[in-house]
C-alpha cells in the first residue's frame, strides 16, 4: 500500500528579512539595487513556483518596512500600539505612528493609507523601482508637512497620525500584525499547504475591520494625543477615502467631529455623493471644505469639476466635492506620490486662514472636457431609433461586401486571384 508522510512534502520556502541578506541595497539615489548588479531593481520572480516568489517577496516587504519605520522615527515620530494601553507583545495589536510631541499641537494631519498598504508605504512599485524609499512611502509626505505651519499665529509644524488601515491581521507567529497578501505569504507547515486561514485569533480587539480600525482612531486615539483645541486635517487614500467618508457620515459622529476637522482630502476615493445620508456633512462640509484628486491624464492641479460633477469627462466626479487632477492616470496608489505637492499645498493654505474666518473652496467655473480624438464622427446618434434621422447623421458610404458571387453569376470568376486554395494530397496506391 502506497504510503505518504508528512514529512515528505516539500518545505515551504525561507528567506531572510534583512536587505543585504537578500542580495540588495539602497544606492545614493535612495532606489533599492542588486548587490550583484547596481543596475537591477528588486526581481519578483525568482522561480517558476509562485510560493517561492510570494515568500520572498514577504521578506523583502518586512525588510523595507524596517528602513521607513526607522526613518519616520528619525523624523519625530513614535510607534504606538492599538488597543492603548497593550503591554504584552504576544497579543493582538497593530501599530500607528503618532508625533512624539502632537500634545503640544494646535493642529493635526490624520492620514489613512490604502487598506492594501503595509504602515508606512504608499506604493511598492516606487520603493523598489524607480523613485526609491523616501518617494515611494510616508517619509516623502511627512518630511513636507514637517515644512509647514500649524496656524497664522503658531509657526510650529503640525503634529502627525498615521493609521494603520492596511495591517488589520494578527500574525501570531511574528508577534505581529499583516496586511490581506503579506498574511497569504507567512510560512506554512509546508510549500503545498493549502494557506493561512483567518478566525477571530486573527483579530485585533477594537479594529477588527477598517471601519472599526477608523472608529478607534476617532474615538479613542486622537482624543488620548491629541489636545482639545487642536484642529484636525484628515487625507483619505483609496478606498481609505471611501471609509472614512462613510464614516463621518453618520449622524453622532459628524455632530462630535463637525468643530473640529479643518478639511478633508480625498486622495483616489470615488465614493459617490448619493450614498450620503447627513446633509450637512454631505452636501455643506464636502462642498466647502473638502477636495478630490483623481486618476487623470491631465497636469496635477487641473480643476475636472466643481462640486456638482462635469458630465463631460469619463472620470467620476459625482463626488460632492470639487475635483482635481492628481497627475496620475492609472494607478490609485501613486496619486498621493504624485499629486503629493498640491495635495499639501491645500493643507497649509485651509490653516493659513485667517483666525476667526472659516475656510470655503471658491467657486470654480469649470469648461474641462475630455479631448476627442482626430477623427472621431462628432454626428449627434441620440435619435439612431429614428431610421430617417439617423440617416441624416450618416454620410459614409454603404459597406459593399463582395463574396464573388455576383462575378460567378457575370462568368468573371477567374478574373482574379482565388483567396484561397484547398490542395488534396493524392491517395497512397498499394
Amino acid at each position: 500500500m502506497f504510503r505518504r508522510k508528512w514529512s515528505g512534502l516539500p518545505a515551504d520556502p525561507q528567506f531572510p528579512c534583512d536587505l543585504k541578506e537578500l542580495g540588495y541595497f539602497i544606492n545614493k539615489d535612495d532606489e533599492i539595487r542588486a548587490i550583484d548588479n547596481p543596475d537591477n531593481y528588486f526581481k519578483f520572480f525568482l522561480s517558476r513556483n509562485p510560493r517561492w516568489n510570494d515568500r520572498q517577496r514577504f521578506a523583502m516587504n518586512q525588510a523595507i518596512q524596517k528602513v521607513i519605520w526607522e526613518r519616520l522615527e528619525t523624523l519625530g515620530l513614535k510607534k504606538e500600539l492599538v488597543p492603548l494601553g497593550t503591554s504584552d507583545p504576544s497579543k493582538p495589536h497593530a501599530p500607528i505612528f503618532v508625533s512624539e510631541d502632537i500634545g503640544s499641537k494646535s493642529r493635526v494631519v490624520v492620514i489613512f493609507g490604502e487598506t492594501v498598504q503595509d504602515l508606512g508605504a504608499l506604493a511598492h512599485r516606487v520603493i523598489g523601482g524607480p523613485g526609491g524609499v523616501n518617494e515611494g512611502s510616508m517619509v516623502s509626505i511627512v518630511t513636507e508637512l514637517l515644512k509647514q505651519r500649524s496656524s497664522p499665529s503658531d509657526p510650529s509644524t503640525p503634529g502627525i497620525i498615521l493609521a494603520n488601515m492596511g495591517e488589520l491581521i494578527w500574525w501570531p507567529g511574528g508577534n505581529r500584525t499583516l496586511s490581506r497578501s503579506a498574511f497569504d505569504a507567512t510560512p506554512m507547515k509546508s510549500a503545498v499547504h493549502n494557506g493561512n486561514q483567518f478566525s477571530k485569533k486573527n483579530e485585533v480587539p477594537g479594529n477588527e475591520t477598517f471601519m472599526r480600525h477608523v472608529n478607534y482612531i476617532f474615538d479613542t486615539v486622537i482624543p488620548h494625543f491629541v489636545n482639545e483645541r487642536a484642529g484636525i486635517d484628515v487625507i483619505g487614500v483609496g478606498d481609505s477615502a471611501d471609509t472614512v467618508e462613510r464614516y463621518l457620515d453618520l449622524f453622532p459622529v459628524w455632530e462630535i467631529w463637525k468643530k473640529r476637522i479643518n478639511c478633508l482630502a480625498l486622495v483616489g476615493g470615488l465614493h459617490p455623493i448619493w450614498e450620503l445620508k447627513n446633509e450637512e456633512f454631505g452636501h455643506h462640509f464636502l462642498r466647502n471644505r473638502s477636495r478630490a484628486y483623481a486618476t487623470s491624464n491631465e497636469p496635477a492641479g487641473m480643476v475636472l469639476s466643481g462640486p456638482d460633477g462635469n458630465p463631460k469627462t469619463s472620470t467620476f466626479t459625482q463626488i460632492g466635492c470639487p475635483v482635481f487632477s492628481s497627475g496620475e492616470p492609472y494607478y490609485t496608489e501613486l496619486t498621493l506620490i504624485m499629486g503629493r505637492d498640491i495635495v499639501l499645498d491645500w493643507l497649509q493654505e485651509v490653516a493659513m486662514t485667517p483666525e476667526g474666518k472659516e475656510y470655503a473652496n471658491p467657486k470654480f467655473h469649470v469648461e474641462f472636457a475630455d479631448p476627442v480624438a482626430e477623427g472621431d464622427n462628432d454626428h449627434d446618434w441620440s435619435h439612431w431609433q429614428n431610421a430617417e434621422q439617423a440617416s441624416e447623421n450618416d454620410d459614409g458610404e454603404e459597406a459593399k461586401i463582395n463574396d464573388g458571387t455576383e462575378d460567378a453569376g457575370n462568368g468573371n470568376v477567374g478574373d482574379e486571384e482565388p483567396r484561397l486554395i484547398l490542395v488534396e494530397r493524392p491517395a497512397e496506391t498499394e
